[in-house]
């Protein structure tokens, strides 16, 4: 099933991917190829999820839109590469045994070569927040 634009996913991630200072986004948390995340509409506290608990405690919303499935060439002004298009996917995941993160019924993937172009379009459409874990 394909996620619609104006829908939100999360990316979870370890707070000191942040130097000490910076407030933007790295880049690199944006490559992977299929990149997994959780679908707002499954996952209505993610501040609750497992990834969380296990010190991902970074929270990044992304908003999908149009910038991100279909990333234009910077180089060429407006021509869109169809070899950097993204797939915004759910894709929930059934219960694999010794996996704390599973079953995750919310888990989503953004499939696609990660060029520069898509990680960019992906960070300028994100927001994160940082939740204190509680053991």
């Amino acid at each position: 099933m394909l996620i619609n634009d104006g829908d939100t996913l999360y990316r979870y991630a370890r707070p000191d991917i942040l130097p000490e200072g910076q407030d933007e986004l790295p880049l690199s948390i944006f490559n992977d190829p299929e990149m997994s995340c959780d679908w707002m509409k499954y996952q209505k506290s993610p501040k609750c999820s497992p990834q969380v608990l296990h010190g991902k405690n970074m929270v990044i919303s992304i908003t999908i839109c149009e910038e991100i499935r279909n990333p234009r060439n910077p180089k060429r002004v407006g021509e869109v590469v169809s070899d950097w298009m993204q797939q915004v996917l759910y894709d929930p995941v059934d219960i694999v045994v010794n996996d704390p993160f599973t079953p995750n019924k919310s888990h989503s993937l953004i499939k696609g070569k990660k060029k520069c172009a898509v990680t960019t379009a992906i960070r300028k459409n994100s927001t994160f927040e940082v939740f204190l874990v509680v053991t």
